[in-house]
């Protein structure tokens, strides 16, 4: 089953995470390159009005597959549903590990040394590396995962609804970890809380619960509880930010994420048709491909960044990297056996983002 206004609005959420990978106004290895308040203000602005992407993907992934799992046999769904994406992380993790951040760094000093730092920053943290893999955008494919196999256990065990209290419960703990960890505990855990399930269960289990029980809201009631969780998200953030000194980059996830990316869905559902025959209805089998190359070419624009200290160049590489990832794209699915490196095993391109 598609709907065109899901469709679309997962390119537009791709085309989100690009942005906040892409970080305007904000240099990741360079904290004090954009120093100034607007700058600031700007880079955490953009990084966080885009959060509604993941929260979305998760969801999306729990409605679409729901059907399935709440067949006789749901842990052979999810088991089916899950390879492919350990498979995908495996063979990514790995380009990822193999492939040079500075490729002229290769050129001068040779691919052995100019891989060491790289290596090494890889290696300096196990306890959360392993839950993400080659490149920090990785960490969505097992955190997916694990959020469908416990869900399927749940319908195992004919209580679905137990993942929407486990879920709920590890996302508290998740923002008690992270984003609330500094104001009240004075620092956040060791452990990386959006990694895993910690997150990604409660929205696979929304998703779940909004097919299995057919939530519904009008259009206009939806777009209300969408706007009144943006709102509570931009007050956790900005309280955090002034009250305790959490910059507004540092949440991928807050309480305001749960009514925000639910009252988006909801709205979706709620017109169906919105985007029909559209060219972002076209460009979503391409979510997935894009979604696990398009950090290839952020590692390398980054550098650029550091030389080009320019406002103009900040707004121009965001349209860059989306217009350099569909060219990338392109590219690999043109090449024998790329095809593999954009879509799940044994599934066409045009069927690869459906779950």
């Amino acid at each position: 089953m598609r709907l065109a206004s899901i469709e679309c609005t997962r390119v537009l959420a791709i085309l989100a995470v690009m942005v906040i990978h892409i970080s305007p106004f904000a240099n990741p290895f360079d904290p004090t390159v954009w120093t100034d308040p607007w700058a600031v203000a700007m880079a955490g602005f953009l990084n966080q009005v885009t959060r509604f992407a993941v929260p979305f993907f998760f969801l999306s992934a729990g409605y679409f597959l729901q059907p399935r799992l709440q067949s006789a046999q749901p842990l052979d769904v999810a088991l089916k549903y899950c390879r492919p994406l350990f498979g995908l992380w495996v063979v990514w993790s790995a380009i990822y590990i193999v492939m040079p951040f500075n490729p002229a760094a290769v050129f001068e000093q040779g691919y052995q040394a100019a891989m060491q730092p790289q290596w090494q920053m890889l290696g300096a943290d196990l306890l959360n590396q392993w839950w993400v893999g080659g490149m920090v955008h990785l960490w969505f494919l097992p955190a997916l995962a694990l959020a469908v196999l416990i869900q399927a256990l749940c319908y195992q065990w004919r209580k679905p609804q137990w993942a929407l209290w486990l879920g709920g419960g590890l996302f508290v703990l998740a923002l008690l970890g992270g984003s609330y960890g500094k104001p009240l505990f004075g620092g956040e855990w060791k452990l990386l809380t959006r990694n895993g399930p910690f997150f990604s269960l409660l929205f696979v289990a929304l998703g779940c619960a909004i097919r299995q029980y057919q939530w519904r809201l009008e259009s206009a009631m939806a777009l209300r509880l969408m706007l009144v969780g943006m709102a509570l998200y931009a007050v956790e953030a900005i309280l955090l930010w002034q009250g305790a000194g959490v910059g507004l980059n540092r949440h991928d996830f807050l309480l305001g994420s749960v009514p925000w990316a639910v009252g988006l869905f909801l709205w979706l559902l709620a017109n169906p048709e919105w985007g029909r025959g559209s060219w972002l209805e076209r460009q979503a089998p391409k979510v997935l491909g894009l979604y696990c190359l398009h950090m290839l070419l952020v590692i390398w624009i980054f550098p650029l960044s550091m030389l080009w200290l320019s406002p103009w160049w900040e707004l121009a590489k965001v349209p860059l990297l989306w217009a350099l990832a569909w060219g990338l794209y392109g590219l690999l699915a043109a090449i024998p056996g790329g095809v593999r490196l954009l879509t799940l095993p044994g599934r066409p391109l045009a069927a690869a983002h459906q779950g």
